[in-house]
């Protein structure tokens, strides 16, 4: 009788515990993890491939090649994180296991390409451009956006999480946001985009052999503003089914135009007055434990979905795409004052509410961390999880909840030397 398949997770990123979790219990798998040395969830893996705190790709896809190559059995790869796809998919094609093809993946970790393809295709989106970086003369960038409709939004061509997201109201304004997002690009480019006004989805899909199952839509809070940062997720949507029905079309026929066949996808929408707009395809599974949600509201668990994939095994996207919602489930991150946090109050309380089967209280910092404020999701100082019999009441629930934890701060003492564990607080010990 064969072993169990050897499933390699190429970095977990944050907010991945029930990956962790899904992957280890399972009898049938046994799983390798390629993370920084002083990762904490690294020990949680069968197979340790420790990375230097640099991580830089090369080394690794040379330490997740040499794990590949000395495991004889069947296995497969797997990666959460936008900078790790092109790696991950590099190492399928290597080994003839499946997966998305490295120049579909590559491609679609620059947000112009993507956009791109996507107006080749007449796939509903703005107005946009695509603006070289490096541009410094005021008179030509302005010249560069020309034609466009303000407000605009400015996004580096190769970043996520929302990082260097701005908004630009005026032409006023141009200068100082173009260098603000200028600083998060590695490739030199940065897409302008005309705003989309209406409410913001998302839609979890899954894709084999280029047929796509939609499993779920999922409800958005996002602050506009100077930043974009994400602070709820609710499943399912609250939406007509023949608006989640087109959204669904619509997101069918943007994975098709940058020819993603094979995986778990994330794709973002705004709701405007003129229909569903694409903002972007993210081609992994979707992050701020979204999948959570869906298991929560429907029982099927979509990281068992991925590694099922990655691994080979029959996966039918139509069935998936027909599974009921038995309820609602919703995700509020806490909101803290710039400072120094001093103590967290509330978690007890709150603890004891919560039905510890389906629900959880996060913290993502601790006393003495130095909060800058959030200013893409990589800030955010924890989060509940709660259920309802329906989205609306699992979503006051969870506002409930997340208001009766206060994370408590002041400011820096002179000579007080603060840490600072955000982002990666909840990865790293």
């Amino acid at each position: 009788m064969a072993g169990p398949s050897l499933l390699l997770l190429v970095r977990v990123g944050c907010l991945r515990e029930r990956a962790v979790t899904a992957w280890t219990a399972r009898p049938d798998l046994s799983l390798a993890m390629a993370e920084s040395a002083t990762a904490a969830y690294l020990r949680l893996a069968d197979l340790q491939i420790p990375l230097s705190p640099q991580r830089p790709a090369d080394e690794v896809y040379e330490a997740c090649r040499a794990a590949l190559a000395a495991e004889p059995g069947r296995k497969g790869v797997i990666g959460f994180l936008d900078s790790t796809l092109p790696t991950v998919a590099r190492l399928a094609e290597e080994f003839g296991l499946p997966g998305c093809s490295p120049d579909t993946l590559t491609r679609l970790t620059d947000k112009t390409w993507a956009r791109a393809r996507l107006a080749e295709s007449a796939v509903p989106g703005p107005g946009f451009r695509v603006l070289d970086a490096a541009t410094a003369d005021p008179a030509e960038r302005r010249a560069a956006v020309d034609g466009l409709r303000y407000p605009l939004i400015l996004k580096p061509a190769d970043s996520s999480a929302g990082r260097g997201v701005t908004r630009v109201s005026s032409p006023a304004e141009l200068d100082a946001e173009w260098d603000a997002t200028a600083r998060h690009t590695k490739n030199g480019r940065l897409l302008a985009e005309e705003e989309m006004i209406g409410e913001e989805i998302s839609v979890e899909t899954v894709t084999v052999a280029g047929v796509t199952g939609v499993v779920a839509t999922t409800e958005k809070l996002t602050t506009r503003g100077t930043a974009f940062v994400e602070y709820g997720h609710a499943v399912p949507a609250r939406m007509p089914a023949a608006l989640v029905a087109e959204a669904g079309d619509i997101v069918r026929a943007a994975l098709k135009a940058v020819g993603f066949d094979h995986g778990l996808a994330h794709t973002e929408l705004i709701l405007t007055a003129d229909g569903p707009r694409v903002v972007e395809i993210n081609p992994r599974p979707a992050g701020d434990c979204i999948l959570d949600l869906v298991r929560l509201t429907t029982g099927t668990d979509l990281y068992d979905t991925a590694a099922d994939l990655a691994l080979g095994e029959p996966v039918d996207p139509d069935a998936l795409a027909g599974t009921a919602f038995t309820g609602g489930a919703a995700i509020r991150f806490l909101t803290a004052a710039p400072g120094v946090v001093r103590r967290v109050d509330g978690v007890a309380e709150v603890s004891a509410e919560l039905d510890p089967r389906r629900e959880r209280l996060v913290l993502l910092t601790r006393e003495g961390d130095r909060l800058d404020g959030a200013t893409s999701n990589l800030h955010r100082p924890g989060y509940v999880i709660a259920v309802g019999s329906d989205t609306t009441s699992a979503i006051a629930r969870a506002e409930r909840l997340a208001a009766a934890v206060t994370v408590v701060t002041s400011p820096a003492a002179p000579d007080e030397p603060p840490l600072n564990r955000l982002p990666s607080s909840e990865c790293w010990t």
